[in-house]
C-alpha cells in the first residue's frame, strides 16, 4: 500500500483597521498581523483586495467633482449609468465593449472588467473606487517593504463572474513571487493522453481561494496569507498575461456574427419559406428566395421574391413578407425565416435588415439554403447601430 502526502492548505486573514486614503499600506497590514500574532513563513502568499491598495494609493473619487461630458451622458442614458459614474468609466478604459442595464463591459490593459473596475462597494457614501495605479508596481513595494528575508509571494486580487453563472470568483490584476500561469501542456491525463491547451491560472486560483476568507462585505480583512499552496516562489516579477480579444473564446465566439441553428423551435417557419421560395416570381434571374415572417401574435406571413424586367421594380422576399403583415394590421414580430437555392444559407440585404429592425432588433432572422444549411442571428447583429426611430427621436 502506497501514501500520498498531502499538504495541508491554510487561509490565514489579516484584519486591519480601516483603510483610508494616504495609509502606508504595508505598514497597516503589519500592524494587523503582530496584532493577531501572525508572521511570514517561507513559501506564503499574501493576497491582497485591490480596492484596498486602491483606497490607500488615494484612487477614491468624489462622484460631485466629476463633470460628465456629452458623450458619458448619452451613454449613461444608454446603459442606466449615473453621468458622472460614466465619465470615470470612460476615462479609465481602453475600449468599451457593450453593456447591459447597469454595466459596461470594458477593456483596460488587456483585460475585460465590468464598469472599467471602478467600485461602489466599500467606498464612502457619494465616491467609487477606481483601480489601482499601477497594481503591478503596487505588489512589489508591499513585498519589498514586508518581506524582510522572508521567500514570499504577493498578489493583489479582485473578483469577477463568469460567463452565465451567477456569484464571484477571484481574479488577479498583479502578482509578484510566482508565476501567475502554469503551462500544463505536454503532461498527461488520467488516461494517459497528453493536455494541448491546458493552462493553470495559479495567481486566480490563489484569489479566488483568499475570497472566502476576505469576503465582499464589511468583514474588515482585506488581506490573507495563504500556507501551504504547492506554488514555487520566486523571485520574478511576471506581469499577468493576456490574449488578444479576436483569439478570446468568449469575444470571438459571441462577435463572429450568425450562429449555428440548433432546431430551437423555427422548423416550422423555416419550411413554409421553402414553400414560398417555390412560388417566387424569379424568371430573369432564377434566384429564388422564400421568407416566412412570424408575427407576436402567432400567425405567418409567407411571399418569395418578386422580380421585374424594370429591376428597380423589384421586391426582396423578405419586404413582400413584411408588407403582407402589415396590411393584415401586424406590427410586432418574433422570428423570420429565409430560404435561397444558394451554396451558403441565404442572408437578407441590406434593405431587407433595414425594414427588419423598423419593427425590432430582437427579431430572430433564421437563413437557411436548400441543403439544410441553417444559421441565425437577431436583426441587431446583422445591422449594428442601425438608423431606427430612436434616431428621430
Amino acid at each position: 500500500m502506497s501514501f500520498v502526502q498531502v499538504s495541508v492548505l491554510q487561509v490565514l486573514g489579516i484584519k486591519t483597521d480601516l483603510i483610508s486614503p494616504g495609509d502606508d499600506m504595508a505598514a497597516s497590514l503589519e500592524k494587523a498581523m503582530a496584532r493577531s500574532d501572525l508572521a511570514f513563513q517561507d513559501g506564503d502568499i499574501l493576497v491582497v483586495s485591490e480596492s484596498t491598495v486602491a483606497t490607500a494609493e488615494g484612487r477614491v473619487v468624489a462622484l460631485h467633482d466629476v463633470t460628465p461630458g456629452p458623450l458619458a451622458l448619452s451613454m449613461a442614458t444608454k446603459y442606466s449609468k449615473d453621468p458622472r459614474e460614466m465619465e470615470l468609466i470612460l476615462q479609465e478604459s481602453d475600449e468599451i465593449i457593450g453593456g447591459i442595464p447597469g454595466v459596461v463591459l470594458t477593456l483596460r490593459e488587456g483585460f475585460l472588467y465590468p464598469n472599467a473596475g471602478i467600485d461602489n462597494s466599500n467606498a464612502p457614501p457619494g465616491h467609487v473606487i477606481l483601480f489601482p495605479a499601477d497594481a503591478q508596481k503596487s505588489a512589489f513595494e508591499i513585498r519589498e517593504r514586508m518581506a524582510k528575508g522572508r521567500k514570499i509571494a504577493v498578489v493583489i486580487g479582485d473578483s469577477r463572474t463568469h460567463p452565465l453563472r451567477l456569484g464571484c470568483v477571484g481574479v488577479a490584476l498583479a502578482c509578484v513571487g510566482l508565476e501567475p500561469v502554469e503551462d500544463a501542456r505536454g503532461q498527461k491525463d488520467l488516461f494517459g493522453r497528453e493536455l494541448k491547451i491546458t493552462r493553470k491560472a495559479v495567481a486566480d486560483n490563489l484569489v479566488s481561494a483568499a475570497q472566502i476568507v476576505m469576503g465582499e462585505g464589511d468583514e474588515s480583512i482585506p488581506a490573507v496569507i495563504i500556507r501551504g499552496a504547492p506554488v514555487p516562489i520566486s523571485e520574478k516579477s511576471v506581469v499577468m498575461p493576456t490574449i488578444p480579444p479576436q483569439e478570446c473564446m468568449y469575444i470571438g465566439a459571441l462577435r463572429c456574427g450568425p450562429r449555428p441553428y440548433t432546431g430551437s423551435g423555427y422548423d416550422n417557419l423555416i419550411e413554409q419559406a421553402k414553400e414560398a421560395m417555390k412560388k417566387a416570381y424569379a424568371p430573369y434571374s432564377e434566384f429564388r428566395v422564400g421568407a416566412a415572417l412570424l408575427s407576436s401574435s402567432g400567425r405567418i406571413y409567407s411571399a418569395g421574391n418578386i422580380e421585374n424586367a424594370s429591376s428597380g421594380a423589384g421586391i426582396c422576399a423578405e419586404r413582400a413578407a413584411i408588407a403582407k403583415a402589415i396590411a393584415s394590421g401586424e406590427r410586432e414580430f418574433e422570428a423570420i425565416a429565409v430560404v435561397g437555392n444558394a451554396v451558403e444559407p441565404i442572408s437578407p440585404c441590406g434593405i431587407c435588415r433595414q425594414s427588419l429592425i423598423e419593427f425590432g432588433e430582437d427579431i430572430i432572422v433564421i437563413m437557411a439554403n436548400g441543403k439544410g444549411d441553417v444559421l441565425t442571428a437577431t436583426v441587431a447583429d446583422l445591422l449594428p447601430r442601425a438608423f431606427t426611430g430612436k434616431c428621430l427621436r
